[in-house]
């Protein structure tokens, strides 16, 4: 029987034939997310476990790549999970984070190195403390409400429980937590379920969407049955632009803080350098949530409103490159919109059609010619 990573193809089909199911019938992979508030303890002991959980990834990721150059020894999860116990007898200090936490980020990087061989993403790189991290604990947590739209999450190694921040009840029952940490040094529990979405009912309108700079879409929807179009523009919000002076302002007064200034240097960050690197994370995090409420709103009104949405397969990889649009392509975030349209045309019951970049759709009149 051949093996993929230790898994049988026969249990790999197994697994996604009921994830089909599932998705048939209207159940989806869903997360809520909710606000930590910690106390001191409880800081220093998530801080310790995502230090952990950075530090095995990163030794794994290294072990992995001087097999793979010494030896040829190519990436298999089980070899590399095994190694665990004998790094708790080297380092002692990883007994104090989860045991599946632990074993987790094993997972993270398996599904990190299947996704560059599938060519979806970047080869793996090493986790950097300033870019925060996460925790993801599959078994042993426990969520009580407190009511007032708070509740109690007790996880395994900490005393206390961490008061979450429910701005939402969760109806289903989930199957994980991911803690996260920010850059900005806020926590945050991420709970994955498995949710049931109903579908919308059918409309007789279909969309063309074109994605800009100056405009963020341009519009032409079309009813089926009464064959008139209506075009619309919705100007480009501009998130990071309309911050990026306060944003450099807070860069160069981070510049002038105590900190280690290249990459052999000794000198220590400063108290205040680590005060303002958090002003900067917290200003970048402020942009990043107009931009994620922006890209909602609107993915969700075309669903809801249309039931065919057709757009453009941007190659965005080589338009980013340019370096005099590259920050503005970064800031309109075509890709993440074009992945929620994807999902939630899935889930509410539309048809999302992506158009191959080389079709002349701009040449096109509607009566069949082309202009050459």
């Amino acid at each position: 029987m051949a093996k993929v990573n230790g898994l049988s193809k026969e249990s790999i089909e197994k697994r996604k034939t009921q994830r089909q199911n599932l998705q048939s019938i209207g159940y989806h992979e869903y997360a809520y997310k909710f606000r930590i508030y910690v106390d001191k303890a409880q800081r220093e002991f998530l801080n310790k476990s995502i230090g952990c959980v950075r530090f095995i990834y990163n030794k794994m990721l290294y072990l992995s790549e001087e097999n793979y150059k010494n030896y040829g020894f190519t990436w298999n999860i089980y070899d590399y999970k095994k190694l665990i116990p004998e790094f708790k007898k080297i380092y002692p200090f990883l007994k104090e984070c989860p045991s599946q936490a632990l074993q987790e980020t094993v997972w993270a990087l398996d599904n990190a190195y299947k996704k560059y061989l599938k060519g979806e993403s970047n080869k793996p790189v090493f986790k950097k403390k300033k870019n925060g991290g996460s925790i993801h604990i599959p078994q042993g947590w426990r969520l009580e409400y407190i009511g007032n739209k708070f509740g109690k999450l007790y996880i395994p190694k900490l005393k206390t429980p961490l008061r979450v921040r429910m701005h939402i009840n969760i109806n289903e029952t989930p199957k994980s937590i991911t803690i996260v940490k920010e850059p900005s040094g806020e926590f945050y529990a991420v709970f994955s379920c498995i949710r049931k979405i109903e579908k919308l009912p059918n409309t007789n309108k279909a969309i063309g969407i074109d994605l800009g700079i100056t405009n963020y879409i341009t519009t032409s929807q079309m009813d089926l049955l009464e064959k008139n179009i209506k075009h619309n523009k919705t100007t480009n919000p501009k998130h990071l632009k309309k911050s990026i002076k306060k944003l450099k302002r807070l860069y160069r007064q981070l510049s002038r803080k105590q900190h280690p200034r290249a990459k052999d240097d000794k000198t220590l960050k400063s108290n205040n350098f680590i005060k303002h690197a958090k002003k900067v994370a917290k200003l970048h995090k402020k942009v990043k949530n107009q931009r994620l409420d922006f890209l909602h709103k609107i993915s969700k009104a075309i669903i809801d409103e249309n039931q065919v949405i057709v757009a453009e397969d941007l190659n965005i990889k080589g338009m980013i490159k340019n370096k005099y649009l590259a920050q503005s392509i970064f800031d309109v975030s075509w890709g993440k919109f074009l992945r929620m349209l994807e999902y939630k045309a899935k889930w509410y019951g539309r048809e999302f059609v992506k158009i191959n970049r080389a079709y002349p759709s701009s040449k096109l009149c509607f009566c069949g010619y082309k202009n050459n």
